[in-house]
C-alpha cells in the first residue's frame, strides 16, 4: 500500500475511514432473498464480511484495512484501521491533511488521534448536533464541533465512491470458502482497485491518442 501511496505528488494527503460489507457466497443477492423468504427453502446465512478501510481521498487510495465478519460496531476497527495507516504514510513520506469520517467513529478517543497523532484536521461528524457546544462532552468533541459547523467542503462522500468502485470493478461477491483465503481474496482487490486507479489516467490518455491517429489516418 505504501508503494501505491508513494505516486501520489502531494505530500499532505486527506484521509477517510469508512466500512462496507461484501457478500461471501457465490450465489446472487436475489437467490439468497428468496432462501429467506420461503420457509420450507430457508437456509442459515452466513454474515458478512465487514472491510473497514483508511482512504487517501485526493486518488481514492486504500492505505489500510480491516477485515472481520459483520456486523459489528464501526469504532471496533477505528483505531488498527488507523494505525496501520499512520505505518504506511510515514513509508511514504507523506502526512495527513485532513481526516473525515461519520457519526459512527464519533467519540473523544478517536478526535483525539485524528489531531494528536495524525496532527491532521479533524473532521469527524458529531452525533447529536442540535447539543449546544457547552453541553458536549470531551474536549476534542468540542473543538471539532466548532470547526465542523464552519466547513463547506464534504470529502467523506470519496469513501462510498471508492466501495462503489471497488465493487463495480471488482464485484461484491467473494467466492473463497475458508476464511484465511477470504481475507486474501479482500486484499487482492484492493490491490487491484489500487492498480485502475494509478493507470486509468494513463489509459484514458493512450486511448485519446490511438482514436486520434485512427481519426487521422482515415
Amino acid at each position: 500500500m505504501a508503494g501505491f501511496i508513494l505516486f501520489t505528488i502531494v505530500i499532505h494527503v486527506r484521509l477517510g475511514i469508512d466500512s462496507t460489507g461484501l457478500q461471501p457466497t457465490h450465489a446472487s443477492a436475489h437467490y439468497a432473498k428468496v432462501l429467506k423468504k420461503d420457509n420450507k427453502m430457508r437456509r442459515k446465512v452466513k454474515n458478512h464480511i465487514k472491510l473497514s478501510t483508511l482512504v487517501e481521498l485526493g486518488k481514492q487510495l486504500i492505505i489500510s484495512q480491516k477485515i472481520r465478519r459483520g456486523p459489528a460496531n464501526d469504532n471496533k476497527d477505528f483505531s488498527p484501521v488507523v494505525e496501520k495507516g499512520k505505518q504506511v504514510l510515514d513509508q511514504a513520506g507523506k502526512d495527513a491533511k485532513s481526516f473525515d469520517a461519520d457519526k459512527g467513529y464519533d467519540s473523544e478517543e478517536n478526535h483525539r488521534t485524528a489531531v494528536e497523532d495524525l496532527n491532521a484536521e479533524d473532521r469527524i461528524k458529531i452525533k447529536n448536533k442540535e447539543v449546544p457546544i457547552h453541553r458536549t462532552r470531551g474536549t476534542y468533541r468540542k473543538k471539532a464541533k466548532r470547526r465542523i459547523n464552519r466547513l463547506r467542503a464534504n470529502y467523506r462522500s470519496k469513501n462510498e465512491t471508492a466501495f462503489s468502485t471497488l465493487k463495480r470493478v471488482n464485484g461484491s461477491m467473494i467466492r473463497s470458502l475458508k476464511v484465511s483465503m477470504q481475507n486474501k481474496e479482500v486484499l487482492f482487490k484492493e490491490i487491484a482497485y489500487n492498480a485502475t486507479r494509478l493507470i486509468k489516467p494513463s489509459l484514458e490518455i493512450l486511448r485519446d491518442f490511438y482514436r486520434a491517429q485512427k481519426i487521422g489516418f482515415v
